[in-house]
């Protein structure tokens, strides 16, 4: 059950079927394994799309993630080469140019975000990493049961984290950021269902070198224990 500003209790229940939503006590986002509709719970139950990506094997865990469609606006980007030298005779105030910096020009683009929807101290690095990877959509074999936990990130922690994101995304391009000004207006926000796996110590994206370490993961015990797995296995 969760509690709203007036001592009413709201059912967890499907708002399509009427099937019992599962999920853990901090969770805003819930999925239907019955009908397969997706709630975000707010200051009510109101649908979001959800994709499943990367089932991968019979050990898979589908933990949610935040997409966000944004468009980026950057103002101003200034960057500088590695190393710069200069003779200096007397004192003078050195140039841009001299300092080895470079503004680019403004520039407007659409993106996709893509980061945890599970409460992770690594949330806005997974995003960044995320965002060199290629997440399509797959369809999911029929009949298949899914289930999806630990969905704690509501829509507005996910908006002020895809900020994060998009800035950190310029951060780590290859060249030496100076200082960046931008801005995001958020298009879309869906929910991406993405399979992971349980190593030693860390939920694996499948097919990814990405990994988030356990002990990073707030409700990883919750997760573990609600997909029916007590603990992670080890991986030669």
């Amino acid at each position: 059950m969760s509690y709203t500003d007036d001592p009413a209790l709201i059912p967890l229940r499907c708002r399509n079927c009427g099937d019992d939503l599962a999920g853990l006590s901090s969770d805003v986002i819930f999925y239907c394994g019955n009908c397969g509709r997706c709630w975000l719970f707010g200051e009510g139950f109101s649908p979001v799309r959800i994709e499943f990506l990367r089932p991968g094997g019979p050990g898979t865990l589908f933990l949610p993630f935040w997409k966000v469609d944004v468009i980026v606006s950057i103002y101003q980007r200034v960057s500088r080469r590695e190393s710069s030298s200069s003779i200096v005779e007397g004192f003078r105030e050195f140039t841009g140019k001299e300092r080895g910096l470079s503004e680019n020009d403004p520039e407007t683009r659409r993106d996709r975000l893509i980061f945890p929807a599970f409460a992770t101290s690594l949330v806005l690095s997974t995003g960044v990493r995320i965002h060199r990877e290629n997440f399509l959509p797959e369809k999911m074999e029929h009949g298949t049961p899914l289930k999806v936990i630990g969905g704690s990130v509501g829509l507005p922690d996910a908006k002020a984290l895809a900020m994060g994101v998009a800035v950190g995304v310029e951060v780590n391009r290859k060249d030496f950021l100076a200082c960046v000004d931008l801005d995001i207006q958020v298009v879309s926000a869906d929910v991406y269902a993405i399979g992971c796996t349980p190593e030693d110590q860390v939920l694996r994206i499948n097919g990814s070198e990405i990994g988030l370490p356990l002990s990073a993961v707030r409700d990883s015990d919750g997760i573990l224990r609600s997909s029916g797995r007590a603990e992670p296995s080890s991986v030669d």
